[in-house]
This record gives structure tokens, sequence and C-alpha cells, in this order.
């Protein structure tokens, strides 16, 4: 007994557990390892004795069912007590062979071959039997090839002829790439010849495989030739037979084989790059074989390639067949020249005639985003799933659009099945959260909610995930609890060393809306450092709560420096353009129409908190350069412009006030005469000043009392002489009025310089009331083209150009195509004007602004 037992254990403590499977009959044998030797066997059949195998040998993918090697020379009788070990070392003759590959193994097999084919890694392999070849797909992502294969068999080679080769999101033709998948699955044991795969010798190489690895001697194979290439019920078979007629090509094979002929060079050209040199030989094809369907299939793929060619290859294909029987070609050329609805019906046509499901599938991706309406859309995504519902990429797509339907709960079941294809909690904690912050987005807190406590069940720790879910209890109404877990979320990535200007960000609004602590909102922001992708929004919230504190000079401060940000980025961006700096254009990634709110709304707070027109009007100059048609920023703009106009035109004003020699010498020579008015009445009278030509220009003085000047010891001037139609195309005050008497008793007081006509200058220094005149009337009738008109060219000879470029701008937004037609022109010219003022007064940016509206109108 033992020692177990004595004790009073079980006997069945001692050993092992039994197994289940030990337990039914036959269960406990193990199987037999397999031999690694092929088993031949001898066969005596007329008189003859051959070698034959005794059962199926694997060879790599390739099974070899059936092999007999005739034995010449034996004279019977003979002794065949020793088996084939006997008549191993004599060398006979292949007389039948036989092999079987199943698409799946051949898959297996050459799929580590295509490693790197599609980038990193090894693409998904699909190789399926189809009538008289085989299908070969392959996929990586959203990337997909697709091509048939034709096996024309000869007299003891196997040729490989690749055909409607089709793809999607490929970056070279597809059919090189359909040479180059079978080049690298045929290995060693292939060669390219004119556009097709030869597999030369391929008895010789299964024999001298098989054979030897029996301990017996090789065969001779000549005469043996393939009888029967055959696929059927997910395998190949391939028969050869010595002294037999090969086997009839079939239709598939003959075209297969004409248009390797045809096109084989052009074919090896593209292969190996040469695209232009490709074309050439394409079109020479062409022209022997005019509207050869394949033929000008492969042109125009490698025309969509090349880019910028698509009405090229659309007319090369529409002559060989409809663009919408066209397949993947067909709808890629129809989207590039912008029919979508045409591109629409040619994918969906080749999704349904695709064999190949996960290529199917991203057509319908494609065609989904070419719909216009959701319920297209999301009809398209349904049959794309059910052709390949693995996709991911498919499935975000239709996650996507069931929110856009309102399908929460169709949304959430596509969530479940990413997550339960996911493999390894990162990747589920990534499916999670990404699902998330769609779903969030759509504005359903509580499926975000439970969205992100899943994504936390696998990642605890994570700084997305507790933000995310901060949000949307935030979004739920739990204000006090979302601010409790953004605090979390800034410390879990401070622990990782995570970035956490979003975070910041994020709290500081918290802080903001729901806490009412504008200073530590103030604080979390302004710790996010120039350059980060949420700098700009954190210096306008700055700004914004600066402003809202009182703090009206930290709020300029941040205002400046969010502008400062955006004129360094735009010149980083220009730079990256022109290939000389990298990475500093990066701040407009929220796009040019958020970073031109954000400037309108800076330029609002200036002028709302500091009326500071100035710093705001550098604020809307740079949101036109972002967004240079927007109509509000347009309007802002001109407004601001406008109030600054008067302001501008003050310190000018001054300094032409400060008398200069020649000032002093001009002022010295004046004559100061009464002019008598004219009887036509234009323009109240008031004293104005005329100097010389040789002159630095006078202000305009108030109006004194004229000095008494003793006629008698002055000679008057000579006066030139009026020009009556001048006198009468003058602008009256009221069309109406023609009255000749003035309302004041007495004659206009005019200071003329020697020599100078008083009454030709004395009608056109009036235009400051003409121009108030022609804005009243203007404002009256703001339909008058011709009024506005009038008062432009009253603008214009006053310089006051700030404002004719705000009434020209006005004109044009509001007026008819025959409107903008005419002042654009004028328009034109005052801004070149404006750039030029700018740009000599050191005012570069003022100049940049100008020279862009210039440079955007249309001509």
């Amino acid at each position: 007994m033992a020692a177990g037992q004595r004790r009073g254990r079980s006997a069945r403590a001692l050993g092992l557990p039994p197994s289940l499977r030990a337990l039914a009959p036959g269960g406990g044998a193990a199987p037999r390892p397999p031999d690694d030797r092929p088993v031949l066997r001898l066969a005596v059949s007329k008189g003859a004795l051959a070698i034959e195998l005794g059962e199926p040998f694997a060879l790599g993918p390739l099974r070899v069912t059936e092999l007999v090697v005739r034995l010449a020379g034996i004279r019977f009788p003979v002794d065949l007590s020793g088996g084939v070990a006997r008549f191993r070392h004599r060398r006979g003759q292949l007389a039948r062979i036989a092999v079987e590959a199943q698409g799946s193994d051949l898959a297996g097999w050459a799929a580590p071959r295509l490693r790197g084919f599609f980038g990193e890694g090894t693409p998904q392999l699909l190789i399926a039997p189809i009538e008289d070849g085989a299908l070969v797909a392959l996929r990586s992502g959203e990337t997909a090839l697709a091509f048939d294969v034709a096996v024309a068999p000869g007299e003891r080679a196997l040729r490989l002829l690749p055909e409607r080769a089709r793809g999607v999101g490929l970056e070279a033709p597809p059919h090189a790439l359909a040479l180059r998948a079978l080049s690298l699955i045929a290995g060693a044991h292939g060669r390219l010849v004119e556009g097709a795969v030869v597999l030369d010798a391929a008895v010789e190489r299964i024999v001298r495989l098989l054979l030897p690895a029996a301990g017996a001697r090789a065969p001779a194979v000549g005469g043996v030739q393939w009888t029967a290439v055959a696929a059927e019920a997910g395998r190949f078979r391939a028969e050869g037979a010595l002294g037999e007629m090969p086997p009839a090509l079939s239709d598939r094979a003959l075209r297969a084989l004409e248009a390797a002929e045809l096109a084989g060079a052009a074919d090896e050209l593209a292969l190996a790059g040469g695209l232009d040199q490709a074309r050439y030989h394409y079109l020479s094809a062409l022209e022997r074989a005019p509207r050869h369907p394949e033929i000008s299939s492969r042109l125009a793929w490698l025309d969509l390639v090349i880019g910028d060619r698509a009405e090229g290859a659309l007319s090369t294909v529409v002559e060989a067949m409809p663009a919408v029987d066209a397949g993947l070609l067909g709808g890629a050329l129809l989207e590039a020249v912008g029919d979508r609805d045409g591109a629409f019906s040619a994918l969906a046509r080749a999704a349904h005639a695709e064999p190949y499901g996960p290529l199917a599938a991203l057509a319908w991706l494609r065609a989904a985003r070419l719909a216009d309406t959701f319920d297209v859309r999301l009809d398209a995504l349904n049959l794309g799933v059910a052709r390949a519902p693995g996709l991911e990429s498919l499935r975000w797509a239709r996650l996507e659009a069931r929110l856009d339907v309102a399908d929460v709960r169709g949304a959430l079941a596509d969530a479940e099945h990413l997550e339960a294809s996911a493999r390894g909690p990162d990747a589920r904690h990534a499916v999670y959260r990404r699902a998330a912050e769609m779903v969030l987005a759509r504005g359903y807190a509580a499926d975000a909610r439970a969205l992100f406590e899943r994504a936390l069940r696998y990642a605890p720790e994570s700084p997305d995930a507790v933000a995310g879910l901060a949000r949307s209890l935030r979004a739920a109404g739990e204000g006090r609890r979302a601010l409790d877990l953004l605090a979390r979320a800034r410390a879990l990535a401070a622990r990782s060393g995570a970035p956490a200007c979003a975070l910041d960000l994020e709290l500081g609004r918290g802080l903001a809306e729901i806490a009412g602590d504008l200073p530590a909102a103030v604080a979390r922001v302004r710790a996010i450092p120039p350059g980060e992708p949420e700098a700009l929004e954190a210096r306008l919230l700055e700004g914004r709560w600066c402003a809202e504190l009182g703090d009206l000079g930290g709020a300029s401060v941040a205002l400046g420096r969010l502008r400062d940000a955006v004129e360094l980025a735009l010149q980083g961006r220009a730079a990256e353009d022109a290939g000389s700096a990298r990475g500093r254009g990066a701040l407009l990634g929220e796009g040019p129409a958020a970073v031109a709110a954000m400037l309108a709304e800076a330029a609002e707070i200036e002028e709302r908190s500091r009326g500071d027109l100035l710093a705001a009007q550098r604020h809307l100059g740079l949101a036109l350069r972002l967004r240079p048609r927007d109509p509000g920023i347009h309007a802002s703009f001109r407004r601001i412009s406008g109030e600054l106009a008067p302001h501008q035109a003050a310190p000018s004003a001054a300094a032409a006030s400060v008398p200069s020699p020649q000032r002093r010498r001009a002022t010295e020579q004046r004559i100061e005469v009464h002019v008598p008015a004219p009887r036509r009445r234009t323009l109240p009278p008031e004293p104005v000043v005329i100097a010389s030509a040789r002159a630095a220009p006078v202000v305009p003085r108030p109006p004194v009392a004229p000095t008494p000047v003793d006629r008698g010891l002055i000679e008057r001037p000579p006066v030139a002489p009026a020009d009556p139609g001048l006198i009468e195309e003058m602008p009256t005050l009221d069309n109406a009025d023609t009255s000749t008497e003035l309302n004041a008793p007495g004659p206009p007081s005019v200071t003329l310089a020697e020599g100078q006509s008083p009454l030709l200058r004395g009608f056109a220094i009036d235009d400051e009331l003409l121009a108030d005149r022609l804005a009243d009337r203007l404002r009256a009738d703001p339909t008058d083209q011709g009024v506005a008109m009038a008062l432009a060219d009253v603008l214009a000879r006053l310089g006051r150009d700030l404002d004719l470029l705000a009434l020209l701008s006005a004109r044009m937004d509001e007026g008819d195509e025959a409107t903008r037609q005419e002042i654009a022109p004028h328009r034109r010219d005052v801004l070149a004007r404006l750039a030029a003022r700018a740009r000599s007064e050191g005012r570069d940016a003022e100049a940049e602004l100008y020279e862009m509206l210039l440079h955007a109108d249309p001509t």
C-alpha cells in the first residue's frame, strides 16, 4: 500500500486529475506525428514497373496527390521483395503528376512575402479560385487592391497574367502593383515576361524536391506537359502527363495573352516607375488596338495616379466604355471632375459587382462620403458593413452617421462591436474614449457619461477619460462635480508628464463659468505658454476676463499677445510655404474662421472697454487677412476706419500748421482782396486761403474780417476770365434753388497769392461743404448712384481716402454687377494709394492689408 493511502489520503490525490478527453473512446491515444518523408510504392501495370506516390505529400502550400515514375529497362521476371529501396537508384521517366493547393494555404504561405507592400506590417491577403483563374486581393487599413489572374498553361510552364486590377487609396497604378504582388509571391520560382509572371520548370522543381526526400532518384521530365488547370471549391488543381496535348485556352486567358503582348512593355515600365514612358507605350498600344477596354483602363489609372489629369483620363475611359461602368476607376474620375452624382452611381455599381468584400465595403465608404443626405449616406454605410463587418473605418463612419440621424442606440451598438473587436485593454479604452467624444459632441451627455465610465474601466488613471467624464457631467448640469474631476484630470496629467494645456483651458472655463472665480481662471489660462495649440484661445479668454475684472491694462496686454501670436503664425505659414521654416504656422490649426472670430472679439473688447480704436483696427485688419471676404469683419473695419479718419488727419493738419521759411515767405506775398460772388448760388460763402503752387498747402483759417486796403496804393492783379461752362456745372445747394441772391449781405472774403485767379479756385475750395451736402443727399436716397459717384470724386479731391474706401466698399457690397464693375477701378485706385502711403510712412502691416484687399478685388 502506498504511504499516502496509509494516512487516509485518496489515491487520486497522488496523480494528475483524469482528463475528460481521455475518457472518450480513443481519446487518450496521442496522434501519430506526421511523416516528413513521402511514401513511395512499386506498381506493375501492363508489363511495366513504376514507382508511385503512396499518399499525398505536402510541399509548402502545395500537395502532390499523384506521381508516377516509369522505370525502363526492367526485364521480367523480377524480384520485388526489396521494394522501392531496390530500385531507387534507377533513373525513371515521369509519366504523370497532379498537384493541388487550397486558396487559404496559398494565402497563408504568400502573405509574409508581401510584408511592407502597403507600408508597415503584413497586409491581409486573399487568394480564391474563380472561373479560369484566381482572385488575388490585399488590404491594409483603407487601402485595398484586387485583381484577377488568368492562368495560361504552356508546354512545361504556367503563365500568370493579371487583369482588371482595381483598388482604393493606391499610390501607384493598380496593374503595376498587381505585377509586383505576383512577382513577390512567386519569388525565385517565377520571372516577369511581357507583363506576365512565368513559372518555368514547375514540374522539375516539384520532382526534385519530392523524390530525393524519399531517397529515390529524380526522374526525367522531358515530354511532360500540363494537361489541365482547374479551380474548384476553394482549391486549385493542375495535372501534367507525358506525351499529352496541352489544354485549350479559355477566353479569359486568350484575352489576357493578347493584352500582355500589346502592353507588356508599358506594364514593365510602369512597374519600374517610369510612368511617363509607360504612358507613351500605352498610347502606342491604343493606336494598334483602338478603344481596347483593358489598355484604356490602365492608361486612365496611370493618369489618375499622376494627378491633375482627370479630364484626359475620363475621356480615355469614355471612348472605351461608359464612365459609370468603369467601376472604381470611373467613380474616382467622376469625383475628380466634380460630378458627385455620377461618382456615387459608379461607386455603387462597382461595390455591387465587386467579389472582394473589403474592397466593396471601401467603395461604399467612398460613396457614402459623396452622399448629400443623411439617409442615403447611412444606407451606403449599412451596405458596406454588410460586406465587411470587421472593417473599423466603416464602423466608425456608420457610428457617426447614426449619431447624425439621432440613432443613439445604433451608435452604441457599433461602439460595442468595435470594443469587442479590439484586443487588449489599451485598445478597448481607446475605442470607448473615441466613441464617447463623438457622442458628447452631438449633445448626448448621459450616453457620453456611460461611455467615459467604460473607458475608465480599462484605464482608471487616464487624464483624457477623466476630463471627458467631467465635460459630460458639466453638459448634464453637474458643474461642481465636473470641476472636481477636471482638477483630478489636471493632477493625473501632471503626474504622468502628459500635456496639460487643454486641461488648464477647460479648468479655467469651469472656474469662470461655474465657480465665478475670474482671478483663478485668469491664472489658469495665463499659465499656458506661447506656441501651444491652445495659446490663442487662452490669450483671448485672458483678455476677456481681465476686462470683466476691470483690469483694462492686463486685457490690452493679453489681446496684444494674441495679435502678435497670429501675426507670427502667419509669417511662419508664409515661410513654410516658401520652404524656409517649419512648424510656426501650426497655431492656425483651429482654422482661419475661428482665429478671425477671436480677433474680431478682441477688437470689440478693445473698442468697448478701452475705447482704443487704433488697436481695434489692427485686430480687424489682421482678421481680414485670414477672412478677406467676411462681411461682418468688413463692416466693422469700415466703421472703425471711418471713425479714425478725422483723428488721423488731425496730426497732419497740426504739422502743416507749423510755419516754415517757405510758408512765411508765401504768407508775406499774400494780398487780401474781395471777390464778388457769382450770380448763381453754389455754396455758402466763407473766407478761404489760396496759396501759390510753390508754397506748402495751408490749412483753412477761421473767417476774419477783411482789412481795408487802399486801392490807390496797389495795383489790382489781373483776373483770368471765368469759364461759364465750369460755373454752370458746379453743384448747387438745392436743385430747386435758382436764386441769385446770397444770404450774407457782403461779398465773400478770399485771400489770393500774387498772380492767382480768384474765381476758379474760389469754387474749388468749397469741397468740404460740398462733400457734407452730397453725403446728406446720399443718406436721404441711398440708391442714387450719381450722387454717390459725385461724392466719391469730391472725397478723392480732398484726399480723404479712408472715407472714400468705405463709401466704395459699401456701394460694391450693396450694388448689382453693373455697379460693381463701375466702382471696382476707383476702389483699386484708392487701395493702391493707401498702400503706397502706409508703406512710405513705415506702416508695413497696414500696407500689406491694403495690398491684400487690392489683390482680392475682382478684375
